[in-house]
C-alpha cells in the first residue's frame, strides 16, 4: 500500500515536470514565431517580397524557425509522455482506489472477527462462569447430602432402626445389617435377599394384611404405610416389628418407582399394651360396679317412692340413670376399644356418619341442653372406619366447642362434610374464644393446654388423642381460627382406611 502510494506521488510529480516544461516549449515557440514575424515587418514593412533580404537576417530567421522546429519535435515527444503518464496515473488512481476498497473490506472484515471473536469469549467466559458455579452448587449440595446421610446414619445407630430399600421396578430389595440383627441373624445368614425374604420369617397370619397395606399404598398412590406383624427370632419367639414404608421416587406419570422403609421392634411395647389393656379390663369392672350400684338404687327409689315425688324429682331420677347407663356403655367401648389394640387395632366397618352423630347428640343432651347449644349437623356420608376411635373424635371435637366459650355465650356449631377425592373431609365450626395463630400447632400436643384449669377444664389429651386417631386412619387435622372468632377444625379421613 505505502509502495503504491509512493509510486503515484513519484508519477503525479513527473507528470506535474513534463507539463511546466511542454509549457514553457510552447511559449518559446510561440515567443520564436512572433519574432519572426516582426523580423519580416520590419524587413519588408510594406510587405514586398521582391526586395531582397540580407543574409544575416536571413540566418537569424532560419535558426529561429530551425529551433522552433526542434522544439516542435521534443513538444511532440512530451506530449507523448504526458498522455503515457496520463494513462499511468489514472491506473495508479484505481490501483489505490483499489487498495483502498481492499484495506476498508479486510477491515470490514477483521472487524466482524473480532467482534465474534469477542462474542465467543463472552460467552465462553460465561459458559465458564456458570460452570464454576454448578460445580460449587453442586459440590455444595453433595456436601449436605453427605452431612444429612451421617446425621441419617446417627438417627438409625441411635434408635437401633432397621432400613429396607425395594426397586419397585426391578424387584430389587436389599436390608441393612440392624434389620438382620432384630430376628437374631447376620446379613450373610439370611441371604439371598429377595421379595421373599420377609414371607421366611413374618408371620403367616400377619403378613397377608401387611401385603394388602403395601399394595394399597401402591394403588392408590398414598405416601406412605403402616403395619404391624411378628418374625420369628432365630432361637424361635415371636418378635412384634412395625414396618413402616415410603415411597421416595416416582415416574413422571406418578407411578412408584423406589421404596424406602424402617423396622422397629415394638416387642416391648406390646406386652407393655397388653398389660395396660388387662389393667382396663380390671379398672373398667371396678368403676361400672358404682354405676350398677347407683342405677340400682335409682330404680329402687323411683319404685318405692315414686308417689312421694314430684313429676321433677322423677325426672331427675330418670337423667341419673340414663347417664349412669350411659357412663357404663361408654367403659364398654373404651374397654372393647383397649382389647382392640387402641387406634390401630380393631376392624374397620362401615358407617354412617349421621346416626353415629344422633348417638353422640343422645349421649351429650344433658351438656348441649345445659349450655342452650345449638348443634347443626349436615349432610354426612358413610365412611369405612373404626367406630369407637371416630367416635372419640366428634365427642372431643363437639366438645372442645361447647368448653371453650366466652361467658355468658350460648355455642353454635356446625359439622358438615364433603367429598376430597381420596378422602372424606369434615369441617367442625364453633363460635368460641378461638385459637390464635401461633398457637394452631401446639394445641395437638400430648398434655399441652393454653388455660388453666381454673379457666377451662381439661387434661390437655383431647385434640392429641384425636390427631393420633385420625392419622391411623390416612388423614391430617388442622385449625382455620383467630382469637375470638371461632374455630373451624377440619379433619380428613381415607375413603381406604
Amino acid at each position: 500500500m505505502a509502495a503504491g502510494l509512493f509510486f503515484f506521488l513519484r508519477n503525479y510529480y513527473r507528470h506535474q515536470q513534463v507539463n511546466m516544461e511542454i509549457g514553457l516549449i510552447r511559449a518559446k515557440n510561440k515567443e520564436l514565431r512572433s519574432e519572426n514575424l516582426a523580423h519580416l515587418l520590419m524587413l519588408s514593412p510594406k510587405g514586398d517580397t521582391a526586395k531582397q533580404i540580407p543574409i544575416a537576417a536571413l540566418r537569424i530567421i532560419q535558426n529561429r524557425a530551425s529551433n522552433q522546429l526542434e522544439n516542435d519535435q521534443r513538444l511532440s515527444n512530451l506530449e507523448k509522455i504526458n498522455q503515457t503518464y496520463i494513462l499511468i496515473n489514472r491506473l495508479g488512481v484505481a490501483m489505490l482506489v483499489c487498495s483502498v476498497l481492499f484495506l476498508i473490506g479486510f477491515n470490514i472484515l477483521q472487524f466482524k472477527r473480532r467482534y465474534k471473536l469477542s462474542k465467543l469469549q463472552e460467552r465462553d467466559r460465561q459458559t465458564m462462569h456458570l460452570l464454576r458455579e454448578t460445580i460449587r452448587e453442586k459440590s455444595l449440595v453433595q456436601e449436605d447430602l453427605i452431612r444429612e446421610k451421617d446425621r441419617l446414619n446417627f438417627v438409625l445407630e441411635g434408635t437401633n432402626a432397621a432400613t429396607w430399600e425395594w426397586n419397585i421396578q426391578t424387584g430389587q430389595l436389599s436390608y441393612n445389617e440392624t434389620w438382620a440383627t432384630l430376628i437374631g441373624y447376620t446379613l450373610e445368614e439370611i441371604q439371598p435377599i429377595d421379595q421373599s425374604t420377609l414371607a421366611r420369617f413374618a408371620h403367616p397370619e400377619d403378613l397377608e394384611e401387611t401385603n394388602k397395606k403395601v399394595s394399597e399404598c401402591l394403588r392408590d398412590h398414598t405416601q406412605f404405610y403402616e403395619a404391624t406383624y411378628r418374625m420369628r427370632h432365630k432361637d424361635g419367639h415371636w418378635v412384634w416389628i412395625l414396618d413402616r414404608g415410603k415411597v421416595v421416587k416416582s415416574s413422571e406419570e406418578g407411578e412408584p418407582l423406589l421404596m424406602f422403609g424402617t423396622h422397629v421392634d415394638i416387642t416391648h411395647l406390646k406386652e407393655t399394651n397388653e398389660e395396660l389393656t388387662r389393667f382396663a379390663s380390671v379398672a373398667s369392672h371396678e368403676m361400672r360396679e358404682p354405676l350398677r350400684m347407683i342405677s340400682s338404687f335409682m330404680r329402687l327409689l323411683d319404685k318405692n317412692y315414686s308417689e312421694q315425688l314430684d313429676k321433677k324429682a322423677r325426672q331427675y331420677i330418670h337423667y341419673a340413670m340414663d347417664g349412669a347407663e350411659r357412663m357404663s356403655a361408654m367403659i364398654q367401648e373404651l374397654l372393647a376399644f383397649a382389647h382392640a389394640g387402641g387406634v390401630k387395632g380393631g376392624e374397620t366397618e362401615w358407617i354412617d356418619c349421621n346416626n353415629l352423630l344422633q348417638d353422640i347428640k343422645v349421649l351429650m343432651h344433658g351438656q348441649l341442653e345445659e349450655q342452650e347449644a345449638k348443634l347443626n349437623i349436615g349432610l354426612l356420608p358413610t365412611i369405612q372406619a373404626r367406630r369407637t376411635p371416630l367416635k372419640l373424635v366428634f365427642q372431643n371435637l363437639i366438645g372442645n366447642a361447647l368448653k371453650y366459650q366466652a361467658p355468658g355465650s350460648r355455642p353454635s356449631i356446625e359439622i358438615n362434610a364433603s367429598d376430597a377425592h381420596t378422602h372424606w373431609q369434615f369441617s367442625v365450626k364453633d363460635n368460641g374464644i378461638g385459637i390464635a395463630p401461633e398457637n394452631r400447632e401446639v394445641v395437638f400436643q400430648l398434655f399441652k393446654r393454653l388455660h388453666t384449669k381454673h379457666e377451662y377444664s381439661g387434661s390437655g389429651m383431647g385434640l392429641a388423642t384425636c390427631k393420633r386417631i385420625i392419622e391411623q386412619h390416612g388423614g391430617k387435622i388442622w385449625i382455620d381460627s383467630n382469637e375470638g372468632n371461632g374455630t373451624i377444625l377440619t379433619f380428613t379421613i381415607r375413603k381406604t382406611a
